[in-house]
C-alpha cells in the first residue's frame, strides 16, 4: 500500500515545516502501516518511518508518539476503516442474503487491497495481543449487529445468545479462510466470497427461521 494521490497531493499544497498537523499524522499513519506491512513491529524503525515522511524522527514522537503507540494507531485506523467499509456495503442492501454476501465481499475486497497491513497488523506476533482482540471483538460486534437489523426488517425476533455467537462463528470463519487465502493469491476476492457466503448463509438462514416459529408460536 502507498499513500494515495490525493493526500500526497494535500501535502504539496504546503510549505515543508507547514503541513497541518492533522495531515501530517494522517501520513505518518499510512507510512507506518506500509512500514509494519513491509518489516514487521519489530524490524520497522522509527528512522527509516522518518525518512519516508520527509520529517525529523522527534517530529513523529510529537505527534504520534512511540512505535507503540504509533501501532496502537495503526491498528485503530486500519478497524476504523474496514468496519466503514463492511457497514456502507451490507446497509447498502435490505435482504438478509445479500447484506451477508454484501459484508463479505467487502471483507475481501478489502483484505485483497490491503493484503500485507491486514496480516502484519491483524495477525502478526506482537506485544498487541489485546488490540488484535478489541479489532476482532470490535468487528464481531458489529456483524452481531448486522444480523439483528436483518431479522428486525424481516419483523422477526432472533435470541441475542444466539446472535452473538452466529457473529463469532461467521467472523471467525471468514478471517480463517482469509488467511488461508493467503497462500493461495491465484483465488480472486470473488471467489472467496463466494466460498464464504456458501459456507456461512444456511446458518443465516436458520437463525431467521427459528426467529420466524417464535413468532408464529407467539401468535397462536
Amino acid at each position: 500500500m502507498t499513500l494515495s494521490t490525493d493526500l500526497i497531493a494535500e501535502i504539496s499544497d504546503y510549505a515543508h515545516g507547514r503541513v497541518p498537523r492533522a495531515l501530517r499524522e494522517r501520513q505518518i499513519i499510512r507510512l507506518a502501516e506500509e512500514l509494519f506491512a513491509e518489516q514487521g513491529f519489530t524490524g520497522a524503525s522509527m528512522d527509516e518511518l522518518a525518512r519516508r515522511a520527509g520529517v525529523s524522527k522527534p517530529v513523529i514522537y510529537t505527534l504520534v508518539g512511540s512505535k507503540e503507540q504509533l501501532y496502537r494507531r495503526c491498528v485503530e485506523h486500519f478497524s476504523d476503516e474496514l468496519s466503514i467499509r463492511l457497514a456502507e456495503a451490507a446497509e447498502s442492501e435490505s435482504d438478509p442474503a445479500l447484506r451477508l454476501r454484501a459484508g463479505i465481499a467487502a471483507f475481501f475486497t478489502y483484505v485483497d487491497q490491503h493484503r500485507r497491513v491486514w496480516e502484519a497488523l491483524a495477525w502478526e506476533v506482537t506485544p498487541f495481543a489485546a488490540e488484535a482482540a478489541a479489532v476482532r471483538r470490535r468487528q464481531t460486534e458489529l456483524v452481531a449487529g448486522l444480523l439483528a437489523a436483518s431479522a428486525s426488517r424481516l419483523g422477526v425476533e432472533v435470541d441475542e445468545l444466539r446472535v452473538e455467537a452466529t457473529a463469532h462463528l461467521l467472523n471467525g470463519a471468514v478471517e480463517a479462510l482469509a488467511r488461508w487465502w493467503g497462500g493461495h493469491e491465484e483465488m480472486s476476492a470473488e471467489q472467496m466470497t463466494e466460498w464464504a457466503v456458501a459456507l456461512v448463509l444456511p446458518g443465516l438462514d436458520q437463525l431467521i427461521d427459528e426467529g420466524r416459529s417464535r413468532r408464529t408460536e407467539d401468535e397462536t
